[in-house]
């Protein structure tokens, strides 16, 4: 069973100064006080406060559009050209191997379909996208261990025959470097518990079976969505023209809201509590609600067996949920807009252009893993999915959606997770307000002002002690 540990730090970022009586500490506390008032603080903060707003992928998305707004009128950077032209190459070097002829890959039969363009290259980039940023986030709970377990290992490695060689100091630097890291993984943790996966070694081989397994599921359905845009207008073929400047926002506007709505209600229906009628009671038979909210709550379950989050289990769910909940919603969206496309004859403008089709799918991959790294940093925030895990299947369950419309429009959007955004924010203004208070005051930061304050969000109020069956 997962545990909920004590929040303080149990360690201290080493101090590079020592505190001193003679000095007023509450001296800097009032000056940061007026520093945090100065214009040039507020620019120097403005960076920051833009991307904990608009968010790392849209941020990314934006900056791909404006490379496209440059291409189509000052020409082309070569980017797109070059990434063509290297997975031919690669995609060549496949087909004349022994294993693409004996499987009859190089068949000319095959050719229309550009299958390694749009089977091999989505499913190889989105799983690359997905254990990259797993494995970085994953680094982080190599400090999960309370630095106090680890001081007996210490006294171990001082008194062993390697020990006895090393300088002291290097010793002592390794760890305070695991107490400071500890102490910033402490603080940037939203929920108050651990995932299983870090607690147990079983659990983690458990998460990395099933993810495994759901990546190897979706070159499958990425297949079939491939097949259906070939039975389209849909041009596979003649890439390399880009697609007019406005027609990709538009259509990813609209691809996120297909995807917001197939993923919402699915989601909402499958943690509608025990004995509650949902809004689908409402609009189908009672019998057939029910029997559709156990399927798909059993379908959900697996994902939610912890109620922390780690990055690498976000696709730690069963088979079911996995191509009906993360990718079938994804995928839908480019294969409408195509269809609309043909029948209203604007398929050469509004059909679904390939490089816009990459940058939705591996954008899509991105932001599930950053929504489960259970870390609020200066550039993500996935307080909202936390507050989502932690109240899991309970009666105050909330934020099913991918973007908060439809929470906003049916009221189950959460407020813990915002109220606990602005005052991490505050504490880290403050923080650096405080740095600057310091050099310019020349007194040193006292040990309390040294350490930001811990996620405020995290108290016994907001923590959920239910058990769901």
């Amino acid at each position: 069973m997962t545990t909920i540990r004590n929040r303080k730090p149990s360690a201290t970022p080493p101090d590079s100064s020592s505190e001193s009586v003679a000095f007023d500490p509450q001296i800097n506390e009032r000056l940061a006080g007026e520093v945090e008032k100065e214009i040039w603080f507020r620019i120097s903060r403005l960076p920051g406060k833009i991307t904990r707003a608009v968010e790392m992928v849209p941020l990314f998305l934006l900056c791909l559009w404006l490379i496209l707004v440059y291409t189509n009128n000052y020409g082309a950077l070569g980017y797109w050209e070059a990434f063509v032209r290297r997975s031919n190459h690669f995609r060549d070097r496949f087909t004349h191997t022994s294993f693409a002829q004996t499987l009859g890959l190089d068949s000319p039969a095959l050719n229309p379909y550009s299958l390694w363009r749009g089977v091999v290259v989505i499913s190889v980039s989105s799983i690359f996208t997905y254990l990259c940023l797993a494995l970085l986030f994953l680094r982080l709970e190599l400090f999960h261990w309370k630095p106090s377990l680890l001081e007996s290992y210490l006294m171990e490695a001082k008194s062993s025959f390697l020990g006895r060689y090393l300088p002291e100091s290097w010793l002592y630097y390794i760890f305070n470097l695991y107490q400071s890291e500890h102490a910033k993984r402490t603080r940037n943790r939203i929920q108050n518990r651990d995932h299983r996966a870090t607690e147990d070694h079983i659990e983690l081989a458990k998460v990395v079976n099933v993810v495994l397994q759901n990546l190897l599921i979706s070159p499958f359905v990425v297949f079939l969505m491939w097949m259906a845009l070939c039975q389209t207008g849909f041009d596979s073929v003649n890439i390399l023209q880009s697609p007019r400047s406005m027609v990709p926002p538009v259509q990813i506007a609209v691809w996120l809201l297909i995807g917001d709505t197939l993923h919402f209600f699915p989601h909402y229906i499958a943690h509608t509590p025990r004995g509650s009628k949902g809004i689908h009671h409402k609009v189908i038979p009672h019998s057939l609600a029910s029997r559709l909210e156990n399927f798909l709550r059993n379908a959900h379950k697996t994902h939610h067996r912890s109620k922390a989050n780690i990055a690498i289990a976000a696709w730690y769910c069963s088979p079911t949920e996995q191509i009906f909940f993360n990718l079938f919603p994804v995928m839908l969206g480019p294969v409408v807009t195509q269809i609309i496309a043909d029948k209203t004859g604007n398929a050469e403008v509004w059909g679904t252009h390939i490089v816009t089709l990459y940058v939705w799918l591996l954008a899509g991959t991105a932001s599930s893993v950053l929504a489960h790294t259970g870390y609020r940093s200066s550039w993500n925030d996935p307080g909202e999915h936390d507050e989502h895990h932690e109240y899991a299947f309970g009666q105050r369950s909330v934020n099913f959606g991918l973007t908060g419309f439809w929470d906003s429009i049916l009221g189950t959007s959460g407020t813990k997770a915002a109220e606990g955004a602005k005052k991490w924010q505050e504490q880290r203004r403050r923080h650096a307000a405080l740095a600057i208070a310091s050099k310019r005051t020349g007194i040193p930061l006292t040990k309390e002002q040294q350490i930001i304050a811990e996620q405020p969000m995290v108290d016994y109020e907001w923590v959920d002690k239910r058990v769901e069956d």
